[in-house]
């Protein structure tokens, strides 16, 4: 009886030992109860909730919400009305470049919202207003403009460095929804203080300050959005239907592996003592990066889809209303031509404050905040976060050893980021100042360019594909250096033909054709470039890098046009940037970068393993 006992005794220690192994794996993923999927979908909620997927859902609504209505500030205001009402506040505020300097400023086109104003320029003269003691050019170069929107982008990307590290703060969730609705609420309310500010008031400058810091709050509120997104995307039900995969096989490998390290000392075989990895953890640890992919990208891909749809809506609404303010309040618009400007920078402020009310209910968490930490300790945390936001992308950086191919990609992204976000500025301005278009005429080319944009993204991935383009073996890379050799088009269009509106209107459905399948493919090959396991880290700072580039193009270009007093030659500088990046995009190894990332990717996954966690865990460890 005694060799049976010793055996039961042995089987009872095997499984002591296997329950020992599963224990911190259990510890981090929650309880045995998340081996079921059912069980995974009820345990994955940071707010408390119980039914499963209602975590989700909830979350699901407020990042579309606010998606729904952030956009429309960005597309109505950020992109067409602030850039105009500025430069008709800086007009209407000027002087033509004569000896004495007391001849007003004649209006152009788009504050009437009508019919085109005549040229802006009385024989040769340049439109300038004084500003700080110096004179900035504010005719057809539109410099006052140009610089407030470069100045803010350069304020944007530091607040956006600096709340990063707050942002993605797992334990944070209060202290992001708080900055979150904070600076929605702001931003919005910036937007909506321009209808006390006329321009014939003698504080017209603040315009600038308005502008500057709805574009910051805006950009900050952003940041605050996005750190919802790895979240959305892990609790995703196909992910942790996924996740509950990887956790079952995580445990059998480690029981498994134990039970050959034991079998293996009393083997006579050497071979018996080589470990394989198990080809069930390999499978599911790679269908559970896939699907937290897949999951992500879809829930950020319907929320900018909302976003561009209510934009473009809101746009089409305001073309009715801008004709009837600009013909209902023609005596006041011919002392204040800002007036329907004004009004529709207001009205987006509006639909982004109504919208954020929405989604600061559906985004809020449901467990109460710790309430026990001081004051002084929560001043210590806040500014720890923003220090830890500037040491992340100090350590990102040095990521740059492990995979140049993405980095040189990510030079090329600074300058075309750059580029886009430059032509989009300047040739609102250059339709206003050089082609005096009514607001009419510029609503319908902001229309029409997402339109575009979203036709060019189904568009071209057909275009690759088919049969007859087979010959040119387009790949990802071949592809997006054809969009961009496509694009330096526009700003020789802009150079050489651009004189009337209806070039206008095809300008800017070339150009958003070109953008809408150019920022697609520019997201796909940096995902070849980058280990799955740190993509979302990997995609900060690709947005860092988007938001931080796209001070020079504007500035350069205000720089220009206040020297030459033609907003024309700003195109020069457009074609400039396009042409220094097209070789560093060339120079991405896309073959060598993905074998580098794959390299990064399998020890991430080993780390993973040792350290039994996620491998998207694997940085928080």
């Amino acid at each position: 009886m005694a060799p049976a006992r010793n055996r039961d005794d042995d089987e009872d220690a095997e499984e002591e030992e296997d329950a020992a192994a599963s224990a911190p794996l259990l510890g981090v993923y929650g309880s045995q109860e998340l081996l079921s999927p059912e069980g995974a979908a009820s345990q994955f909620s940071e707010s408390g909730d119980t039914a499963p997927n209602s975590a989700h859902q909830r979350l699901l609504k407020g990042f579309c919400a606010y998606s729904v209505a952030g956009e429309v500030f960005a597309i109505v205001s950020a992109s067409l009305f602030l850039p105009v009402v500025l430069e008709t506040y800086a007009r209407q505020n000027g002087v033509l470049a004569t000896d004495d300097r007391t001849t007003p400023c004649p209006p152009s086109g788009a504050g009437a919202g009508g019919s085109p104003a005549p040229s802006d320029e009385f024989d040769g003269l340049r439109c300038v207003v004084r500003l700080g003691g110096t004179w900035i050019d504010t005719g057809k170069s539109t410099s006052f403009s140009l610089m407030v929107y470069s100045a803010s982008v350069a304020v944007q990307a530091l607040t956006v460095i600096s709340m990063g590290g707050l942002a993605d703060d797992s334990k944070s969730s209060h202290a992001r929804h708080r900055l979150l609705v904070s600076f929605a609420i702001t931003g919005s309310t910036l937007c909506m203080l321009f209808l006390a500010l006329s321009s014939r008031s003698p504080l017209w400058p603040i315009s600038s300050l308005l502008a500057l810091f709805a574009n910051v709050t805006y950009g900050a509120s952003n940041v605050c959005l996005n750190a919802y997104l790895p979240e959305l995307g892990r609790s995703a039900p196909s992910v942790l239907r996924a996740r509950g995969e990887l956790v079952r096989a995580r445990i059998e490998s480690t029981s498994t592996t134990r039970r050959r390290r034991r079998s293996s000392s009393t083997s006579s075989s050497p071979s018996d003592t080589l470990l394989s990895p198990s080809p069930t953890l390999a499978r599911a640890t790679e269908a559970y990066l896939h699907a937290r992919a897949r999951a992500t990208g879809e829930t950020s891909s319907r929320a900018i889809a909302y976003g561009y749809a209510a934009g473009i809506g809101v746009l089409v609404a305001l073309l009715p209303l801008m004709s009837w303010l600009s013909t209902a309040s023609g005596a006041v618009e011919e002392r204040d031509g800002t007036w329907p400007l004004r009004v529709a920078v207001a009205l987006s402020g509006l639909w982004w404050l109504v919208g954020t009310a929405f989604a600061a209910v559906w985004l809020r968490p449901r467990h109460e905040p710790n309430t026990s930490q001081s004051k002084e300790n929560r001043s210590l945390s806040y500014g720890a976060a923003i220090a830890q936001g500037w040491r992340g992308l100090g350590q990102m950086l040095g990521e740059w050893r492990r995979l140049p191919q993405a980095f040189v990609f990510l030079i090329s992204w600074f300058f075309l980021s750059d580029c886009f976000a430059t032509i989009t500025s300047t040739a609102v301005l250059f339709a206003k100042t050089s082609l005096n278009l009514p607001t009419s005429s510029l609503i319908v080319t902001a229309i029409l360019s997402p339109l575009s944009g979203l036709i060019g993204a189904l568009a071209v991935p057909r275009i690759q594909h088919l049969p007859s383009m087979a010959r040119f073996n387009l790949t990802t890379h071949r592809t997006l250096l054809c969009l961009v050799a496509f694009a330096t088009i526009i700003p020789l269009w802009g150079l050489l033909a651009l004189r009337s509106a209806l070039q206008m209107y095809l300008l800017a459905c070339v150009f958003g054709f070109i953008y809408g399948s150019f920022q697609a493919y520019a997201r796909s090959c940096f995902s070849d470039l980058i280990p799955p396991a740190r993509s979302a880290q990997f995609f900060g700072l690709y947005s860092v890098t988007d938001k931080s580039s796209s001070f020079l193009g504007p500035f350069l270009v205000a720089m220009v046009t206040n020297a030459t007093g033609e907003i024309r030659y700003a195109f020069w500088v457009i074609l400039a940037l396009m042409v220094v990046s097209l070789p560093v995009l060339a120079k991405v190894d896309v073959q060598r970068g993905s074998e580098d990332a794959e390299r990064y990717e399998n020890e991430i996954n080993a780390l993973a393993v040792e350290a039994q966690v996620l491998p998207d865990e694997v940085a928080e460890v």
